[in-house]
């Protein structure tokens, strides 16, 4: 009996220590106030990519022309998101034509700065919303897109019911692309013709398990089950159900896929299977040499063009 009761106890240490861990970890890498020090230590990938440099980097410029035009921080409340933030850049003149863009992990609406000047180039109004727990978000922790998608929800209801004709495109990069693609997954309001989605991920479970793994070198099983308990018990979101690739079947909005084939972050592989994947109209473009979020100031030429000639005949504003 004894050996049984030390068998039991050695068992439920075990498993305690494995939640801890979990703990550790979900806090690391989802409480936004705390983890950017854990983001840096794991993330390997240089910033820049070759031949940038101080004097003429392109992402710096896209987020200066961002703060120089972004204006007031834009909140709304509504039952099923509460406040939400985002900055709203007006088109020059009148228009009916919207792009709302989504940021990804570790970072905030100016990201979208390079988007942002695009799309505002061609006369389109421009909203770039804070994600859970970033950017002027009031919450402390990410959810990868999951709650995120009820956000990207709201702020169409917003502009639809500020602009009936609206022509709504959805935007977003990285963990953004996520969120885009799970809102296409829900029942979208007609004024919603288009989405692009840059570098996103299949599954929030298969993207945490790669990193895990190579990143932080270690066991997918059991820390992520873990984590995805723990992530349950403080109510945040289930892991295994963010699944862009599930929403995507769903949908009925035309959607560009777009992923640099130098992406060791986010693999580039999960874009042929979230095309293959995806029930509406589509397109898709490798960029050849792009880092991860990093594709269109790789190739910004080939970019555009494709997201261009794929929206041409879906906004007609």
């Amino acid at each position: 009996m004894s050996m049984v009761k030390t068998i039991c106890k050695a068992g439920v240490g075990a498993a305690a220590a494995v939640l801890g861990a979990g703990a550790l970890v979900y806090e690391c890498a989802l409480n936004t106030k705390i983890n950017r020090f854990f983001i840096r230590m794991f993330d390997k990938r240089a910033v820049p990519e070759t031949g940038e440099s101080a004097q003429a980097d392109p992402v710096a410029d896209a987020r200066s022309w961002f703060d120089e035009h972004k204006g007031e921080d834009t909140v709304i409340t509504t039952p099923a998101t509460g406040r939400i933030h985002a900055y709203i850049i007006p088109a020059e003149g009148p228009s009916h034509k919207w792009a709302v863009l989504c940021h990804g992990y570790n970072s905030e609406p100016k990201s979208t700065g390079v988007f942002a000047e695009h799309y505002h180039n061609l006369g389109y109004n421009c909203i770039s919303p804070s994600m859970r727990g970033w950017g002027n978000d009031e919450t402390s922790y990410c959810t990868m897109g999951w709650h995120d998608k009820d956000l990207c929800m709201a702020w169409i209801d917003y502009i639809t019911l500020l602009d009936p004709a609206a022509e709504i495109v959805l935007h977003g990069y990285s963990m953004g692309a996520g969120r885009i693609m799970l809102a296409t997954g829900e029942a979208l309001p007609p004024q919603v013709k288009a989405a692009v989605a840059d570098c996103g991920f299949t599954s929030c479970w298969e993207q945490y398990a790669d990193v895990i793994k190579h990143y932080a070198k270690l066991p997918a099983f059991p820390l992520l089950h873990a984590v995805n308990a723990v992530s349950i018990l403080r109510g945040n979101f289930d892991i295994r159900k963010n699944v862009p690739l599930d929403a995507v079947k769903r949908s009925v909005t035309p959607t560009v896929f777009l992923h640099g084939t130098a992406d060791d972050f986010v693999s580039p592989a999960m874009m042929d299977r979230l095309y293959e994947a995806c029930a509406a109209p589509k397109a898709k473009q490798a960029i050849e040499g792009g880092v991860h979020a990093r594709a269109v100031y790789k190739d910004p030429a080939l970019y555009w063009k494709t997201v261009d000639e794929f929206l041409k005949d879906k906004i007609t504003a």
